[in-house]
C-alpha cells in the first residue's frame, strides 16, 4: 500500500550536522555540515479522481428489489516518494515527493432483497449483496530502465504481495552447493527453502537470491470481492433470523507464528501443524508443510515468500438469532461468528497473516428478553 508517514512536503527539511567527514594529515580533523533529509516541492497538490457509475434499480411484483451498479473511479496525481533520482546526482538519501501515481479502478455493486407475506400469520425475507473491485495502478514513478521488470508495481494491484518465490526446500547439502547463493540470512543447509532466482530485463541471472529476485504473487490482501445473504421468518410468535458474510480472491501471508523466536525473550510455542509436518532427517520431505527447525527464528525460512502465502477466502454464518413473543415479551438466543468455512484451517482467515494469533475471533452468545410497555 501506499502510506506516506510524514508532513509538510512542501517545505524541505534540513540536518544541520547530518553529513560528516575527517581530513588532515593524520586524520585528526572531523567536520560536519548540513544535509538534506528531504527537498522541498512547492507544486503539491490534492489528487484528482474521475467517476463513472451506471446503475439500474428494479421491482417484481412489489416483492423483489434489485439494484445493479457498475463504477469507475481514476485517481491521478497520488502522492508519492520520487523512485527515478539516481545515486550519482549525490542526493544520497534525500527523499523527494510529489504528485506521481495513478490507479484505476472499477467493478459492481449488486444488492437484492425479497419479502413476503404468506397467510396472516407466515412472513418471510430474504437479502443479499456483492461487490467486486479491482484496482490496478496504472503510473508509479519507477526508472524507465528497470532493471528488474518482476519489481514493477504498474499493472499489479494497490494491495498486492511482493514474495520470493518458493520452489520448495532443499534436498541436501549438496543441492545447496550449486544452487545460487541466497542471501537471506543464516547459514542455508538442507531443508531449508530454497528459492527461484528471476532474471533481469535482459532475461540473465545473477545465481545469487536477494531482494531483486521478489514477484507479485497471490491475490490481493483487501478482497475483491465481498457478499453476504441472509433470511428471516416469522411465524406467529416465533422468529428466525440468519446472515453469512464472505469474501474471496483474497490472500494472506503468514507470519508471526514461527516457533521458539528470535531470542531468549521471545518465545513462541510450536504450532500443531508444524510438529505434524516439518522437514527432518527422519521426515526428509522437501514439500513439508514447515521447514528445518531452528533454535531463533531463521531469516531465509521466515521472509515474506510464496511458501507462506495462503487463500484467505471465506464464508461465515456470522449472526443467528431465534425468539418467541408472548404478549409484550420477546425470548431470543442469538450467537454470532459461529461457524467459518475457509480453505485456511489455522486461524481466522479474516484477521490476517499473523493477527489471528494475537486476536482470535470469538463466538459470541446472547440470551435476552426484550419488553414493550
Amino acid at each position: 500500500m501506499w502510506i506516506i508517514e510524514t508532513r509538510f512536503m512542501y517545505m524541505s527539511d534540513l540536518s544541520l550536522s547530518g553529513a560528516g567527514y575527517t581530513t588532515g594529515a593524520d586524520g585528526e580533523y572531523t567536520l560536519s555540515g548540513p544535509v538534506y533529509n528531504r527537498f522541498e516541492n512547492k507544486k503539491i497538490t490534492w489528487e484528482t479522481g474521475e467517476k463513472l457509475n451506471v446503475g439500474v434499480d428494479l421491482q417484481f411484483y412489489n416483492r423483489l428489489n434489485v439494484m445493479v451498479d457498475l463504477f469507475q473511479e481514476v485517481r491521478s496525481g497520488i502522492f508519492l516518494e520520487r523512485g527515478t533520482v539516481p545515486a550519482f546526482l549525490g542526493t544520497a538519501t534525500t527523499k523527494v515527493y510529489g504528485n506521481l501515481g495513478k490507479v484505476r479502478n472499477r467493478g459492481l455493486d449488486l444488492s437484492m432483497d425479497y419479502t413476503h407475506q404468506i397467510g396472516k400469520d407466515f412472513f418471510i425475507s430474504a437479502k443479499g449483496t456483492f461487490t467486486f473491485a479491482r484496482n490496478r495502478v496504472l503510473e508509479q514513478d519507477e526508472p524507465d530502465y528497470l532493471q528488474y521488470p518482476n519489481l514493477s508495481r504498474v499493472g499489479r494491484s494497490v494491495n498486492s504481495f511482493l514474495l520470493y518465490e518458493a520452489q520448495r526446500l532443499f534436498i541436501d547439502n549438496n543441492e545447496v552447493k550449486y544452487s545460487p547463493e541466497q542471501l537471506l540470512g543464516g547459514e542455508i543447509m538442507a531443508g531449508d527453502i530454497k528459492y527461484v532466482n528471476q532474471p533481469d530485463a535482459n532475461g540473465n541471472y545473477d545465481n545469487t537470491i536477494n531482494s531483486n529476485d521478489r514477484i507479485y504473487a497471490g491475490y490481493p490482501e483487501v478482497p475483491e470481492i465481498v457478499y453476504g445473504f441472509g433470511f428471516s421468518a416469522q411465524w406467529k410468535g416465533l422468529d428466525f433470523s440468519v446472515f453469512f458474510q464472505g469474501t474471496a480472491n483474497t490472500s494472506l501471508v503468514m507470519s508471526g507464528f514461527h516457533p521458539f523466536g528470535i531470542n531468549n525473550n521471545v518465545k513462541r510455542n510450536v504450532m500443531q501443524f508444524v510438529a505434524d509436518d516439518y522437514w527432518s532427517e527422519s521426515n526428509p520431505n522437501i514439500y513439508a508443510a514447515y521447514p528445518r527447525l531452528s533454535v531463533v527464528e531463521y531469516g531465509n525460512n521466515t521472509v515474506a515468500s510464496t511458501y507462506w502465502l495462503r487463500d484467505a477466502s471465506f464464508l461465515k454464518l456470522k449472526n443467528a438469532e431465534i425468539g418467541y413473543t408472548y404478549k409484550k415479551m420477546r425470548f431470543y438466543i442469538s450467537g454470532s461468528n459461529l461457524l467459518t468455512f475457509s480453505k485456511f484451517k489455522l486461524w481466522d482467515p479474516e484477521q490476517g497473516g499473523g493477527s489471528g494469533l494475537k486476536y482470535p475471533t470469538q463466538r459470541v452468545f446472547n440470551i435476552g428478553i426484550q419488553m414493550t410497555l
